[in-house]
Protein backbone atom coordinates (compact mmCIF):
# COMPACT_ATOMS: atom_id res chain seq x y z
CA UNK A 1 0.00 0.00 0.00
CA UNK A 2 1.21 3.89 -0.74
CA UNK A 3 0.95 6.30 1.29
CA UNK A 4 -2.00 8.87 0.48
CA UNK A 5 -1.84 12.99 0.69
CA UNK A 6 -2.71 14.13 4.54
CA UNK A 7 -4.96 16.95 4.58
CA UNK A 8 -6.77 18.79 7.32
CA UNK A 9 -9.10 21.74 6.17
CA UNK A 10 -10.86 24.50 8.20
CA UNK A 11 -13.92 26.30 7.50
CA UNK A 12 -14.51 29.70 8.83
CA UNK A 13 -16.50 33.01 7.60
CA UNK A 14 -15.81 35.07 5.07
CA UNK A 15 -14.90 38.23 7.03
CA UNK A 16 -11.61 39.70 7.12
CA UNK A 17 -11.46 39.53 11.18
CA UNK A 18 -10.94 35.65 10.69
CA UNK A 19 -7.64 35.84 8.35
CA UNK A 20 -5.32 35.52 11.72
CA UNK A 21 -7.15 32.43 13.05
CA UNK A 22 -6.03 30.89 9.48
CA UNK A 23 -3.02 31.80 10.11
CA UNK A 24 -2.37 30.99 13.56
CA UNK A 25 -4.64 27.44 12.04
CA UNK A 26 -2.13 26.48 9.53
CA UNK A 27 0.77 26.95 11.52
CA UNK A 28 -0.75 24.56 14.22
CA UNK A 29 -1.70 22.07 11.12
CA UNK A 30 2.06 21.52 9.77
CA UNK A 31 2.83 19.27 12.92
CA UNK A 32 -0.70 17.48 12.32
CA UNK A 33 0.92 16.63 9.23
CA UNK A 34 4.41 15.36 10.02
CA UNK A 35 6.11 18.55 9.21
CA UNK A 36 8.70 20.12 10.97
CA UNK A 37 9.94 22.87 8.87
CA UNK A 38 12.10 25.81 9.70
CA UNK A 39 11.02 29.11 11.09
CA UNK A 40 11.30 30.98 7.41
CA UNK A 41 9.22 28.48 5.70
CA UNK A 42 6.08 28.54 8.55
CA UNK A 43 5.95 32.35 8.23
CA UNK A 44 6.13 31.13 4.23
CA UNK A 45 3.24 28.81 4.96
CA UNK A 46 1.27 30.83 7.16
CA UNK A 47 1.63 34.57 5.18
CA UNK A 48 0.16 32.02 1.50
CA UNK A 49 -2.99 31.31 3.82
CA UNK A 50 -3.71 34.69 5.33
CA UNK A 51 -2.96 35.97 1.51
CA UNK A 52 -5.70 33.68 -0.37
CA UNK A 53 -7.98 33.80 2.86
CA UNK A 54 -7.95 37.55 2.93
CA UNK A 55 -8.49 37.50 -1.43
CA UNK A 56 -11.12 35.29 -0.96
CA UNK A 57 -12.88 37.53 1.49
CA UNK A 58 -12.60 40.24 -0.37
CA UNK A 59 -12.89 39.60 -3.93
CA UNK A 60 -14.57 36.20 -3.66
CA UNK A 61 -17.04 37.55 -1.22
CA UNK A 62 -17.32 41.24 -2.10
CA UNK A 63 -15.73 42.30 0.99
CA UNK A 64 -16.76 39.47 3.37
CA UNK A 65 -19.73 37.76 4.12
CA UNK A 66 -20.10 36.53 7.73
CA UNK A 67 -23.37 34.19 6.01
CA UNK A 68 -20.98 32.47 3.77
CA UNK A 69 -18.33 30.09 4.89
CA UNK A 70 -14.86 29.43 3.15
CA UNK A 71 -12.77 26.49 3.46
CA UNK A 72 -8.93 26.49 4.10
CA UNK A 73 -6.93 22.93 3.38
CA UNK A 74 -3.57 22.17 3.73
CA UNK A 75 -2.49 18.85 2.10
CA UNK A 76 0.69 17.37 2.23
CA UNK A 77 1.49 14.73 -0.61
CA UNK A 78 3.99 12.05 0.36
CA UNK A 79 6.38 13.59 -2.71
CA UNK A 80 6.68 16.79 -0.05
CA UNK A 81 4.89 18.92 -1.92
CA UNK A 82 2.66 21.13 0.37
CA UNK A 83 -0.91 22.41 -1.09
CA UNK A 84 -2.42 25.44 0.37
CA UNK A 85 -5.85 26.61 -0.67
CA UNK A 86 -8.95 28.76 -0.02
CA UNK A 87 -12.24 27.84 -1.74
CA UNK A 88 -15.05 30.40 -2.07
CA UNK A 89 -18.17 31.08 -3.89
CA UNK A 90 -16.96 33.67 -5.69
CA UNK A 91 -16.41 33.48 -9.65
CA UNK A 92 -13.00 34.79 -11.72
CA UNK A 93 -9.31 34.03 -11.56
CA UNK A 94 -7.52 36.18 -9.56
CA UNK A 95 -4.69 38.65 -11.17
CA UNK A 96 -1.93 40.12 -10.00
CA UNK A 97 -1.80 43.66 -10.29
CA UNK A 98 0.56 46.73 -9.76
CA UNK A 99 -0.24 48.52 -6.48
CA UNK A 100 0.14 52.34 -6.53
CA UNK A 101 3.23 53.84 -4.32
CA UNK A 102 0.96 54.71 -1.49
CA UNK A 103 -1.46 51.89 -1.65
CA UNK A 104 -1.79 49.81 1.38
CA UNK A 105 -3.28 46.56 -0.80
CA UNK A 106 -2.49 45.15 -4.17
CA UNK A 107 0.77 43.01 -3.58
CA UNK A 108 -0.89 39.81 -1.78
CA UNK A 109 -0.31 37.65 -5.30
CA UNK A 110 2.98 39.08 -6.22
CA UNK A 111 4.00 38.22 -2.54
CA UNK A 112 2.60 35.00 -3.01
CA UNK A 113 4.35 34.50 -6.50
CA UNK A 114 7.87 35.02 -5.07
CA UNK A 115 7.45 32.60 -2.45
CA UNK A 116 5.71 29.40 -3.56
CA UNK A 117 6.40 26.96 -6.67
CA UNK A 118 3.27 26.85 -7.91
CA UNK A 119 -0.41 28.37 -7.59
CA UNK A 120 -3.37 28.67 -9.74
CA UNK A 121 -7.07 28.42 -9.65
CA UNK A 122 -9.51 25.41 -10.15
CA UNK A 123 -12.72 26.41 -10.96
CA UNK A 124 -16.38 24.70 -10.09
CA UNK A 125 -19.53 25.52 -11.20
CA UNK A 126 -20.38 27.33 -7.81
CA UNK A 127 -17.05 28.11 -6.40
CA UNK A 128 -13.23 28.36 -6.67
CA UNK A 129 -10.26 27.08 -5.01
CA UNK A 130 -7.26 29.35 -5.22
CA UNK A 131 -4.40 27.34 -4.83
CA UNK A 132 -0.34 27.34 -4.00
CA UNK A 133 2.39 24.80 -3.45
CA UNK A 134 5.07 24.53 -2.06
CA UNK A 135 8.15 21.74 -2.98
CA UNK A 136 9.45 20.66 0.68
CA UNK A 137 11.48 17.02 -0.76
CA UNK A 138 13.23 15.65 2.54
CA UNK A 139 10.61 17.57 4.92
CA UNK A 140 8.81 14.48 5.03
CA UNK A 141 9.50 10.89 5.68
CA UNK A 142 6.65 8.66 5.48
CA UNK A 143 6.48 6.60 8.39
CA UNK A 144 4.11 3.15 9.12
CA UNK A 145 0.82 3.64 10.44
CA UNK A 146 -0.70 0.71 13.21
CA UNK A 147 -4.10 -0.17 12.38
CA UNK A 148 -5.55 -2.90 14.77
CA UNK A 149 -2.32 -3.09 16.39
CA UNK A 150 -0.34 -4.07 12.93
CA UNK A 151 2.34 -1.52 11.48
CA UNK A 152 1.47 -0.97 7.80
CA UNK A 153 3.71 0.48 5.62
CA UNK A 154 3.29 3.43 4.06
CA UNK A 155 1.90 4.75 0.59
CA UNK A 156 2.55 7.06 -2.14
CA UNK A 157 0.05 8.61 -4.61
CA UNK A 158 0.35 11.38 -6.70
CA UNK A 159 -1.28 14.98 -6.16
CA UNK A 160 -3.46 15.16 -9.32
CA UNK A 161 -4.71 18.95 -9.89
CA UNK A 162 -6.78 18.71 -13.35
CA UNK A 163 -5.12 21.56 -14.37
CA UNK A 164 -2.57 22.66 -15.69
CA UNK A 165 0.31 24.33 -13.83
CA UNK A 166 2.45 26.93 -13.84
CA UNK A 167 5.85 25.94 -13.55
CA UNK A 168 9.26 27.90 -13.16
CA UNK A 169 12.78 27.74 -11.92
CA UNK A 170 13.24 27.08 -8.42
CA UNK A 171 13.66 30.81 -6.94
CA UNK A 172 16.12 31.42 -4.13
CA UNK A 173 14.65 32.34 -0.68
CA UNK A 174 15.23 36.03 0.26
CA UNK A 175 18.13 36.90 1.90
CA UNK A 176 20.30 33.69 -0.11
CA UNK A 177 23.17 33.56 -2.48
CA UNK A 178 22.15 32.00 -5.65
CA UNK A 179 22.75 28.14 -5.42
CA UNK A 180 22.91 27.84 -1.50
CA UNK A 181 20.18 25.44 -0.35
CA UNK A 182 17.90 26.39 2.27
CA UNK A 183 17.93 24.15 5.20
CA UNK A 184 14.86 22.41 6.36
CA UNK A 185 14.65 20.83 9.88
CA UNK A 186 14.09 17.15 9.43
CA UNK A 187 12.10 14.30 11.10
CA UNK A 188 14.53 12.23 13.15
CA UNK A 189 15.19 9.09 11.45
CA UNK A 190 13.25 6.30 13.96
Amino acid sequence: MEPRPRTVTMRFPAELARIGAVRRWAKAQLPELGLHLNAPRVEDVQLVMSEIAANAVVHGCDGGRPDEELTAALCLAPTGVLRMSVTDPGAGRPEPRKAGEGATSGRGLLLVAGLVDRFGVDEGPDHKVVWAELDLPGAVRPSPATVFGRQVEPQVVVLCTGTPVRVGLPRSAVGMRLGQQPELDRIPAA
